[in-house]
Parts: C-alpha cells; structure tokens; sequence
C-alpha cells in the first residue's frame, strides 16, 4: 500500500471513531436526561449498536496505530452538552439531532465506501462501513418517522447540527 493510501486509510480510522466516540456521548447523555421511557429504550437500542461501531473502529485504531483525533476531549465535551441539552428541549430535539447527525454520517460513509471500492482497497473495512452505514441509514429514518418536522425551532435545530457535524469531521479527519 503506497503512503497515500496508507495516510487515506488512517485518516478514515480515525474520522470514524471520533464520529461513533461522539454518538457514544450524545446517546449515553441523552439517555442519562431523559425522562421518557419509551424513548429511553429507543435510544438504548441506538446506543448499543453505535457501541458496536465505536468498538470496531477502536480495535482498528490499536491494530494499525492510528492516531487518534486530538479533539476527543472537545467533541466529548460537545456529547454531554448536545445529549442533555436536546433532552431538555425534548423528544423532537432528540429526534431532530439523530435524524440531523445520521443523515450526515450517512453520506459521510457513501462516500468512503466510493474510495474503498474505487481503489479496492481494505474488504474488511469497506464490509464494516457498509454495515455501519445501513444501520445509520436505520437510525436516521427512525428519528424522522417520531419527529414533528414543521417546528421552526427543530428545523433550525437540525441545519446547525448538520453543520457542527460536517465540520467535526472535517477537523477530525485532520486533528
């Protein structure tokens, strides 16, 4: 594997750990704040297999010594923030951020799985990301089937947080 491949590789490592890191927090917060049990147990759910995602990328991260993201700190922060915030502000801000996040994720992992195809490069790692993103895909239709989409507030809600989240990766990608 050539240094530029190598460095795209690590740079897909890391960016999707810090992501599934990310969930970890804002759903453990949320679940931590929340006061519905019916929504307690679909963010359980969620949770669970970002737990999954989460640990898959962490052994990647050991196994092949990626660097990990020096904004884990940070986004960890952002994750007790968002989680307890959207909880408080109630269930359609919870959906709203999980429909709002996946729906970037989603297109994050496409476009991953392009280049890990394109260049057939890591079976193992495109097969993961494509299970990974089916369940994201899940996760975000979810959200929007329990959301009330007309509120102002959650349609701004959801702008911003596409928006912190195409920049977090961004940053994370790097960092």
């Amino acid at each position: 594997m050539d240094q530029k491949t190598k460095l795209k590789i690590e740079e897909i490592i890391r960016v999707n750990h810090a992501g599934e890191l990310g969930a970890q927090d804002i759903y453990n917060n949320q679940i931590k704040f929340c006061k519905s049990d019916k929504l307690k147990k679909k963010l359980e759910r969620i949770s669970s297999e970002e737990k999954v995602h989460y640990d898959f990328f962490n052994e990647e991260i050991l196994k092949r010594r990626v660097r990990p993201t020096v904004m884990s700190p940070i986004w960890k922060l952002a994750g007790v923030v968002i989680g307890a915030v959207t909880n408080r502000l109630g269930s359609d801000y919870v959906y709203a951020c999980t429909e709002a996040v996946e729906e970037v994720i989603v297109k994050h992992y496409k476009e991953q799985i392009a280049y890990l195809e394109k260049n057939k490069i890591d079976g193992n790692l495109k097969n993961k990301i494509v299970k990974f993103c089916k369940d994201e895909e899940k996760h975000k239709v979810d959200a929007n089937l329990s959301l009330d989409k007309e509120k102002i507030g959650v349609k701004a809600f959801k702008t911003l947080t596409k928006g912190f989240t195409r920049v977090a990766i961004e940053i994370s990608k790097k960092l």
